[in-house]
């Protein structure tokens, strides 16, 4: 009889992720193995967390999760700053690529002045008036 739960999130990745694998390596011996590396760093003043910015590496692709700056450091280049060293951390580990996605209201204009370029939006979401776009940067 079919059973479908919640699982822990880890344990569920790990399974999914095996036969991912299984998959691919059914269908192309030549495709690499479907591993994460998981990237995360933190800017600090006076030991005070002031920013930080979260990614992680598959099949040589840098994924950029999540990125902010305390308000009161905004516009001083910290984020600029925190995203250049992400990606020279992930060009260090053979990526080519960067990519990511943010909404209208975040920082669209932000990435596009780091170099990033908008392959694909879609528009109405999360609400009507709203776009979420996916961005790409060659490294």
């Amino acid at each position: 009889m079919l059973e479908i739960v919640e699982l822990d999130h880890q344990h569920n990745q790990r399974e999914i992720s095996r036969l991912l694998e299984e998959h691919s390596q059914r269908a192309d011996h030549s495709i690499p193995p479907y591993e994460r590396e998981e990237l995360s760093l933190a800017a600090y003043e006076k030991g005070t967390f002031i920013g930080g910015i979260t990614g992680d590496i598959v099949w040589n692709i840098l994924n950029v999760h999540l990125l902010a700056v305390d308000p009161e450091y905004r516009g001083k280049g910290l984020g600029g700053e925190l995203l250049q060293e992400l990606e020279a951390r992930a060009r260090l580990r053979g990526c080519k690529v960067s990519e990511l996605t943010t909404m209208s209201w975040q920082a669209p204009h932000f990435y596009q002045k780091q170099g990033y370029e908008i392959f694909g939006e879609i528009k109405d979401c999360p609400l009507q008036g709203h776009t979420k776009y996916y961005l790409k940067k060659n490294l």
